[in-house]
C-alpha cells in the first residue's frame, strides 16, 4: 500500500468514527417536542397518556384521551378519545402527534371529521338496531 493511500485510509477511518459516534449520541439523547405515535412503543415515552388533551389540525381541543391501545410489542396502534361533545371515538394512531411536554396529542385531522367518524361508529355499533 503506497503512503498516500494509507493516509486516505487512516482519514476515512477517523471520520467514520468520529460521525459514528455523533449520531449515535444524537439518537440517545430524549425527545425533544412531539413524536408521531404511529407504531410509537407508548410504555416507553410516557406511563400513562388518559387525561392529555387531543387538538384537532387546528389546534382546536376537541377532546380527552381516554387511553391508548397497543399490540403485544407496546407499540400504539388506536387513540381512545372521549370528545367534548359528548361520546367516544377511536381513532387511528398513525393521525395522532404526541407532545410528552405539552402533555396532548394533536391529530392531522380537522374536526368535523373526528365528528363524523363518532357518528360513523355509532351506526356500526351492535346496540345501533335496538
Amino acid at each position: 500500500m503506497t503512503r498516500q493511500r494509507a493516509k486516505i485510509a487512516w482519514g476515512s477511518g477517523v471520520l467514520a468514527g468520529v460521525l459514528a459516534i455523533a449520531t449515535g449520541g444524537m439518537a440517545m439523547g430524549p425527545v425533544k417536542g412531539p413524536v408521531r405515535m404511529s407504531n410509537l412503543n407508548v410504555s416507553n415515552v410516557v406511563k400513562d397518556v388518559g387525561g392529555f388533551d387531543v387538538v384537532d389540525v387546528r389546534g382546536v381541543r376537541v377532546g380527552e384521551v381516554i387511553s391508548v391501545d397497543a399490540d403485544k410489542r407496546g407499540h400504539a396502534r388506536w387513540i381512545n378519545v372521549a370528545l367534548d361533545q359528548g361520546g367516544e371515538v377511536k381513532l387511528a394512531s398513525f393521525r395522532g402527534w404526541l407532545d410528552a411536554g405539552e402533555r396532548r396529542i394533536a391529530l392531522q385531522l380537522p374536526e368535523d371529521i373526528v365528528l363524523r367518524r363518532l357518528e360513523t361508529e355509532a351506526l356500526n355499533s351492535p346496540s345501533a338496531g335496538t
